[in-house]
């Protein structure tokens, strides 16, 4: 069996090569009764996708189970151009590559150097597309069926090749043109495949010269945008469906708010590397990112918390670690490796420039609301706290009032009743006061950019994961359903025109949208056919329940003949028969799980989350 591999002191085995890896396998296989295997990459995907039974990724993993982290395994092969073929190179990666720089890797060892991307960018290399970040493991990537925004251009193109290390300890070296069906076949299954035919080891790429991008990003009310977005187009302005084929890198951030509803298009094409050029870099979060990162991430807690007010300062410990790094001029941890010089850069915030920035969205937001807070009543004792606390009375209306709140809960010396009837007033005004609250964050206007392909085409690296905590269902239709998806989104977001209604079907965050090109891979939710995706997010640290916000979405694109991202959150398999409905959308999903019977016949890599959302039987005893 070879060098047995010890556990790591954080409870996860951490191996240096091939032969320890299979070493792992085989010992899980041997074991009586067989441990439990799997994967850790990036942690970008839903917790109980990724680790084995009683593990979600705080703390450490069970000690009856192998939970496996490829840190140590991230090695880049020789970059070898394709024989007659000069636009072309193929290259071999170790699977715990990270495609760019992961910034919260928990061991700390993951780098812009010694990722895939930055390789490839120094050699005069790139990959066809990307994600909109590039955290991820080059095989977390690729086993979910992740994917940019393109319907030209996708990374499934780029696979020629993986070693896949399957659940009878056998290693398997397959390629996309194996003249050998079952090799083939397995190419295929595997590709996208969540871990469950086995431990994706080696991953061969067919990279193209690299190339820069230059494009711009228009925001505008949905009504007046370039862009058709309900309907079949007219003359100089596309529809949707026409737009999302004709453009190389596109994605669109609708904010469908009752009042607000604005769009972001993001789109660009690609440009020659030229000597000195300089990147003019997209900014997601506008001129002053880290305020607004921080305001919006504030703001995004409060009122998704506001049900219970007082879990909110026990789910800001990591706000105010950034606040304290800005505060000590530390450079910016989600900045991209490239040719600009002040991407690192960052400036001095503080908590009081924080909360300025949200009294100015408030004051904004109650500019046209009638009434005031010293006219209702059952906030009156808590203005005359706050009153109390500020030594005088309060003049200058109720945005002061509110800040001045919002710092007291911050400081945790406003008692909890008092906190909550300020929770209680704002969950009764947000329907209202939304579409102008937002407006600092998503303003009307129009930026150009132009930048390397592996710093562009990753948009959102800008949005940090501590900050932005974001869970997301994302969901790929046909891409010919485009307009009808859009009607039928549009008339759940507006709630009958209620706007109390409207803000339970929209909440307070976005929806994204774009497309991805169709994959040969069985699994991928683009097998076959290019697709329209919706992507709806969820703020990680609401209060709420997200099932509940998601389970509409469900039904209602369920008609469409959807399929999920497969490392994104799916309908809970007991809210009905989801697997039947995978099966009736996916032709290979049958033989993908015939083939995962095959590979795995002791199911060493199934945990309960894959065999419940897929319909996997429990393995017979022996």
């Amino acid at each position: 069996m070879g060098q047995k591999i010890k556990q790591g002191l954080d409870g996860y085995y951490h191996p240096r090569s091939e032969e320890e890896l299979l070493a792992l396998v085989r010992e899980a296989i041997s074991a009586s009764p067989p441990r439990r295997l799997r994967v850790r990459g990036s942690a970008h995907s839903v917790a109980r996708s990724i680790y084995t039974d009683g593990h979600c990724g705080a703390g450490d993993p069970p000690n009856d189970a192998i939970d496996v982290m490829l840190d140590r395994y991230r090695a880049i092969g020789p970059i070898t151009p394709v024989e007659g073929d000069p636009d072309h190179a193929i290259v071999e990666v170790e699977a715990g590559c990270n495609l760019g720089k992961n910034p919260y890797d928990p061991t700390r060892t993951s780098t812009w150097r010694n990722s895939l991307n930055y390789a490839l960018q120094q050699a005069g290399w790139a990959l066809e597309d990307l994600g909109g970040i590039s955290h991820q493991t080059v095989s977390g990537f690729l086993s979910t069926g992740s994917s940019g925004g393109s319907l030209m251009y996708s990374i499934d193109d780029d696979l020629v090749g993986f070693n896949l290390i399957d659940g009878t300890g056998k290693l398997w070296v397959v390629n996309r043109d194996d003249a050998d069906p079952e090799k083939r076949d397995l190419f295929f299954a595997a590709g996208v495949s969540m871990g469950l035919l086995g431990v994706v080891s080696k991953v061969r790429l067919r990279v193209r010269r690299s190339f820069n991008i230059k494009g711009s990003q228009i925001t505008s009310p949905t009504a007046g945008a370039p862009v058709d977005l309900f309907g079949g187009g007219s003359d100089g302005k596309p529809s949707l469906e026409r737009f999302l084929r004709e453009t190389p890198y596109t994605r669109l951030m609708w904010w469908p708010q009752h009042g607000f509803e604005r769009v972001q298009i993001w789109q660009a094409s690609r440009i020659e590397p030229e000597p000195g050029f300089t990147p003019k870099p997209y900014e997601e979060l506008g001129r002053a990112p880290q305020l607004t990162a921080l305001a919006g991430s504030l703001f995004y807690t409060i009122i998704g918390n506001l049900g219970d007010i007082s879990a909110v300062p026990g789910k800001l410990t990591d706000w105010y670690a950034h606040l304290d790094r800005t505060l000590s001029g530390d450079g910016d941890v989600n900045a991209c490796c490239g040719p600009a010089p002040d991407r690192t850069h960052t400036r001095k915030i503080t908590r009081q420039q924080v909360l300025d920035f949200l009294r100015g969205a408030l004051a904004d937001a109650f500019a046209g609301r009638a009434g005031s807070l010293q006219d209702r009543a059952h906030t009156r004792a808590l203005l005359d706290a706050v009153e109390r606390k500020a030594g005088g009375p309060i003049q200058d209306g109720i945005a002061d009032a509110l800040t001045l709140l919002i710092a007291l809960l911050l400081d945790g010396t406003l008692s909890a009743p008092l906190a909550q009837v300020l929770a209680d007033f704002l969950k009764a005004e947000m329907p209202y006061l939304i579409k102008d609250i937002l407006d600092p964050f998503v303003p009307i206007e129009t930026q150009e950019f132009w930048d390397t392909w592996m710093c562009g085409l990753p948009m959102d690296n800008q949005m940090d994961d501590q900050l932005w905590p974001t869970w997301f269902t994302e969901l790929w239709i046909p891409v010919e359903k485009t307009a009808e998806v859009m009607q039928a989104l549009k008339a759940w977001y507006d709630g009958g025109g209620n706007a109390a209604t409207a803000y339970q079907h929209t909440g307070a965050f976005s929806c994204e949208l774009y497309a991805a090109r169709k994959s040969d891979f069985w699994m991928s939710p683009s097998y076959g056919a290019d697709v329209f995706r919706v992507d709806v997010f969820w703020f990680a640290l609401n209060g709420e329940d997200m099932n509940a916000f998601y389970g509409p979405f469900w039904e209602v694109l369920k008609p469409f003949g959807f399929r999920p991202h497969w490392g994104k959150f799916l309908p809970p398999p007991s809210s009905g028969d989801w697997v039947a409905y995978y099966r009736q959308n996916l032709p290979r999903f049958d033989d993908f799980l015939a083939l995962r019977a095959k590979l795995d016949p002791q199911q060493i890599f199934v945990n309960d989350y894959w065999r419940a959302n897929l319909g996997i039987p429990a393995r017979a005893e022996r």
